[in-house]
C-alpha cells in the first residue's frame, strides 16, 4: 500500500528531472568533443564535469550556478598557484606540502565566500586549489580553466537559450494547480452540506489542508521564476511579466489558502454541530467559488458573477462559516479582475454589505493566521 501511494510522488520527481539530466547527458558530450577539437586536450574530463555540474536536476538557477562555478575555478587556481610560491625552507620538509595544502584551501575558500554567491563557489575555489597543488599547475592549472572555460559555455548555451523554461508559465502551472485543488475542495464541501455529511465535511477540511503543498510549490515558482529574470536570457526579455504576474500571485494565494482553509474548518464544526438552519442558498455558493477558481485556472468557462454571503440571511450559527466564505470570494473577485483588465493592478474589490463602505477590514482571527504563517 506504501509503494502505491509513493508512485505518484516518484513519477512526479521524474518527469520534474528528466529534461534537465537529458540535457547534462547531451551537454557533457558536446563540451568534451569541443575540448578535444578546439584546445586538443586528450581527456578534457573537468569539460564534461562542469556542462554536468551547471545543468543539473534540482538548481534553481542554471546560469547563476555556471557563473559562480567559472568564479569558484579562477580563484582556487589563482590561490593555488599563489601557494606554490611559498619558499621551500619555510618548515620542514615532510610538513611543507601538508601545511601548504591547508593553507591553499583556507584562504581559497575563505576569499570565495567574499563574493556572496550560492555555495558552488567556495566548494569550487577550494577543490581547484587542492588539485593545483596536488597534479601541478600545468595539469591543474591553465588546462582546468580552459576545460572549465568550455563546460560553462556548453551550459550556458543550453540553459539560456535552448532550454530556458518559461518563467511566467511556471508561475501560472503553479498557481492554476492551487486553483485546482482548492476548486475540488469546495465542490466536496457543497456535497457535504448538502447531504449534512460530517464524513464528507471533514473530508473536504482535509483536502483544503492538502492544498498547501500546491501553495508551497507556487511560492517555490514565483521563486524561481524571479531567479530566471535576473539571470536567463528568456528571462529578462520577459522579466516586467514575471513581475506582475508574481505580485498578482504572491499574497492573494497566501490569503485565498488561508480563506478557504478556515471556511473549511467552520464548515466541519457547524456540520458536524448540526446547527440549524442551513442559510438558504449557502450550498450554491459553495459550488460556485469552486467553478470560479475552476474558470480562474482556465478548465471551465467563467460563470456570471453573482452575489455570495452578501445576500444570504444573517445566522448567527453559521456566522463563521459565512464570514470565511466571504473571505474566500473577496480574493476570487480580486483575481477575476486582474484577469479581465490585464496584469495590472485591480481596483478595490466587492465586498460584504456592512454599512462600512467599500474597503472591509480582514477578520482579525484572518490576520492572525496570517502572522502565524
Amino acid at each position: 500500500m506504501g509503494s502505491r501511494s509513493e508512485f505518484p510522488r516518484l513519477a512526479g520527481r521524474l518527469r520534474t528531472a528528466w529534461r534537465d539530466a537529458a540535457a547534462s547527458a547531451v551537454a557533457a558530450a558536446i563540451a568534451w568533443i569541443l575540448a578535444v577539437r578546439l584546445l586538443g586536450h586528450p581527456h578534457p574530463l573537468f569539460a564534461a564535469v562542469t556542462a554536468i555540474v551547471c545543468l543539473s536536476p534540482g538548481l534553481p538557477s542554471h546560469g547563476r550556478q555556471a557563473v559562480g562555478l567559472m568564479l569558484g575555478v579562477a580563484t582556487g587556481i589563482v590561490v593555488g598557484e599563489l601557494a606554490l610560491l611559498l619558499p621551500q625552507g619555510l618548515l620542514v620538509p615532510e610538513g611543507l606540502s601538508l601545511l601548504r595544502l591547508t593553507l591553499a584551501t583556507f584562504f581559497s575558500m575563505l576569499v570565495a565566500s567574499l563574493f556572496g554567491q550560492p555555495a558552488v563557489v567556495p566548494i569550487q575555489a577550494g577543490v581547484s586549489a587542492v588539485l593545483v597543488l596536488a597534479l601541478g599547475p600545468e595539469n591543474a592549472g591553465l588546462t582546468r580553466m580552459e576545460d572549465v572555460a568550455i563546460g560553462v559555455a556548453v551550459g550556458l548555451f543550453f540553459s539560456q537559450v535552448l532550454l530556458t523554461p518559461d518563467p511566467v508559465g511556471e508561475i501560472d502551472a503553479a498557481a492554476d494547480d492551487l486553483l485546482l485543488r482548492l476548486a475540488k475542495a469546495f465542490h466536496e464541501a457543497a456535497d457535504g452540506l448538502r447531504r449534512g455529511d460530517v464524513s464528507k465535511a471533514e473530508a473536504a477540511l482535509r483536502s483544503f489542508s492538502a492544498a498547501h503543498d500546491a501553495l508551497i510549490a507556487l511560492g517555490a515558482g514565483i521563486d524561481a521564476a524571479r531567479y530566471a529574470a535576473r539571470w536567463s536570457l528568456r528571462g529578462r526579455l520577459a522579466a516586467h511579466t514575471v513581475a506582475e504576474t508574481a505580485a498578482r500571485y504572491d499574497r492573494r494565494a497566501i490569503r485565498l489558502y488561508a480563506s478557504s482553509l478556515l471556511f473549511g474548518e467552520a464548515l466541519a464544526n457547524d456540520v458536524r454541530k448540526d446547527a440549524a438552519p442551513v442559510p438558504d442558498g449557502l450550498a450554491e455558493a459553495i459550488a460556485n467559488a469552486a467553478a470560479r477558481c475552476a474558470a480562474l485556472a482556465g478548465v471551465q468557462p467563467a460563470s456570471p458573477t453573482m452575489a455570495v454571503t452578501a445576500d444570504l440571511p444573517a445566522n448567527v450559527e453559521w456566522h463563521d462559516t459565512l464570514l470565511h466564505l466571504q473571505a474566500v470570494f473577496d480574493v476570487i473577485i480580486s483575481l477575476e479582475e486582474i484577469a479581465r483588465s490585464g496584469p495590472s493592478e485591480p481596483k478595490p474589490s466587492r465586498t460584504m454589505t456592512n454599512g462600512q463602505g467599500p474597503e472591509r477590514a480582514e477578520p482579525a482571527n484572518i490576520r492572525r493566521f496570517y502572522r502565524k504563517g
